[in-house]
């Protein structure tokens, strides 16, 4: 059942990349979308092409987190798979802190609470990883 959650949430961590991929196409509203123009203009601010470079590095940390699931459930060898799965628990364990605080602050909104869901979903798909 492990390496059948891991694979979900590792599928998981490719559908978020190409959602930020296909995002490329119209950064500036998605920003919008997301409700987060400020962090577009202030990275605009410093260079026009500084938030599609923050949002390919996105891309290729949750690639790299998608890879890593697969690591850990048996399908391709990476080192170091242990110390990553750590790494993306604890990061993403703090995301959905920070989610929970958004949503006292910011208010319930239904696109928080869908990215909050797919979170969790992730965390429980790669909590209780064994490798080996």
């Amino acid at each position: 059942m492990n390496k059948v959650l891991l694979r979900i949430g590792a599928a998981l961590f490719f559908v978020i990349a190409i959602g930020h991929l296909a995002c490329l196409l119209a950064l500036e509203q998605m920003f919008a979308f997301y409700n987060v123009t400020p962090v577009y203009e202030t990275l605009s601010a410093i260079g026009v092409w500084l938030p599609y470079v923050v949002t390919v590095g996105l891309v290729c940390c949750f690639t790299v987190a998608g890879l890593y699931g697969l690591s850990a459930a048996g399908d391709i060898k990476l080192p170091l798979t242990k110390l990553a799965l750590i790494t993306i628990e604890t990061l993403f364990a703090l995301r959905w802190l920070a989610g929970i605080v958004m949503l006292f602050i910011r208010g319930f909104s239904l696109l928080e609470i869908c990215n909050l869901t797919i979170i969790t979903i992730i965390l429980i798909c790669y909590r209780g990883w064994k490798i080996g």
